[in-house]
């Protein structure tokens, strides 16, 4: 007789519906199997059952749905998403790594340790991701929008299978998201240990959701170069491309090492102070992602703008003495400011570069949900809603995308805690 302890031992929660089997209707409440009441063993949204006995037959560990033959699950996920277990599709059985997640794959499911259904592949190796964030039951991925995968097995006829997908210009012991970076920082092997890991740590969130692969397909990719005019960097208006001043960079690098993502610097004008931010990798970036947002989402960042330039005129009025556009700020001032940084006040175009920086890492992100939370939240959406914020052009890529990248490790519930 099967315990109520050793049917409750799996802790994910698993899919609802009811299985068919021998002429009987087994309910399944989240994984857990009933029959007339009693529960008679669990069954895992990837087609696995474990612990089962009545009508099932016994067995303590893992057997698949179609092992157990007549056995058909119709209901729903964890998810809420459209569920059929075995289904009628079929494919390779074997081992696969996706972006280097291993997955179990039966009879064309693919399947993670944690026994989540992550999608499907057929025998021709075609990879199809299971979407239960957007609710879309498969997306077929290509060359833009599938990982590094590696399957070996067999087909469904018996055939030894063997197929690997390697992005072009990958290398192969790094994931999506490094070198997605290394592909848009054009000089990146050339760069010192610390140099790199300000780039990685500056872009891996942009990396890791997608966002950047669109940016640099569309606007172009970031250099290091010698800026004329003495900027830290600027950004084509006409091809979006990034040209980064190298010893600009080489001093926000080292800027960075020793005061943090934002620093207070004094100014010229006493007592004032401004406040810096120390990201232009990922500010001139914010200028290339501007090209890519809709109208309306660019209206929207207008619109914050001309509300915090009120409010700073109003509270932190600029001295007469001063020709510049930066907010200045008492001491004491400081924690009460309007803008993430000075320059963020100068135009809408430098106010989202510098909102967008600021973002890039948890620690300057922290301090902008704390002062400019309307901003917080647009970037917020842009990352885990996209398809609401980019041009109607972007947006089934994108969708794509997310969905691999959460397949792959790279986009998880926990990216902007980090």
């Amino acid at each position: 007789m099967t315990t109520q302890s050793s049917v409750e031992a799996p802790k994910i929660q698993g899919p609802s519906g009811f299985i068919e089997f021998g002429g009987q209707m087994l309910v399944v409440d989240f994984g857990k199997i009933y029959l007339d009441g009693s529960p008679i063993g669990f069954l895992f949204e990837d087609g696995f059952l474990k612990e089962t006995s009545g009508p099932l037959g016994r067995a303590d560990g893992l057997r698949a749905i179609e092992d157990i033959s007549g056995c058909v699950f119709r209901g729903i996920d964890a998810h809420g998403l459209a569920l059929e277990l075995p289904g009628n599709r079929g494919g390779p059985s074997g081992k696969m790594t996706y972006n280097g997640v291993p997955l179990l794959v039966k009879n064309g499911r693919m399947c993670s340790q944690e026994h989540r259904f992550v999608g499907e592949v057929d025998d021709d190796g075609v990879v199809y991701i299971r979407d239960t964030v957007k609710k879309v039951l498969r997306r077929q991925m290509d060359e833009n929008t599938q990982l590094t995968t590696v399957f070996q097995g067999k087909k469904s006829s018996g055939e030894g299978f063997q197929n690997e997908f390697i992005r072009p210009l990958y290398r192969k012991e790094r994931s999506y998201s490094e070198n997605e970076i290394i592909r848009y920082f054009e000089n990146f092997d050339g760069l010192s240990t610390a140099q790199k890991k300000y780039v990685l740590e500056s872009m891996g969130l942009w990396s890791s959701c997608g966002l950047l692969q669109v940016v640099r397909k569309s606007e172009g990719t970031a250099a290091l170069g010698n800026v004329k005019h003495g900027a830290s960097g600027v950004t084509g208006v006409r091809t979006g491309y990034v040209t980064l001043d190298k010893e600009e960079f080489e001093k926000e690098v080292t800027l960075s090492k020793r005061y943090g993502t934002l620093f207070v610097v004094a100014t010229r004008i006493k007592p004032y102070l401004e406040v810096r931010l120390n990201q232009v990798v990922s500010h001139e970036y914010g200028h290339q992602l501007e090209f890519v947002l809709s109208q309306a989402t660019q209206d929207s960042i207008v619109n914050l703008y001309q509300k915090r330039l009120a409010k700073c005129e109003k509270l932190h009025p600029l001295p007469s003495s001063y020709e510049g556009l930066s907010e200045l700020l008492k001491p004491q001032e400081v924690e009460e400011r309007v803008f993430i940084s000075g320059y963020s006040r100068t135009s809408m175009h430098e106010y989202w570069a510098e909102c967008a920086a600021a973002f890039s890492v948890k620690e300057s992100r922290d301090v902008l949900k704390k002062i400019d939370k309307p901003m917080y939240e647009l970037l917020e959406q842009l990352v885990l809603n996209p398809e609401k914020m980019l041009r109607p052009v972007f947006v089934d890529t994108i969708l794509d995308l997310q969905a691999s990248l959460r397949a792959g490790g790279e986009l998880t519930s926990e990216l902007l805690d980090h």
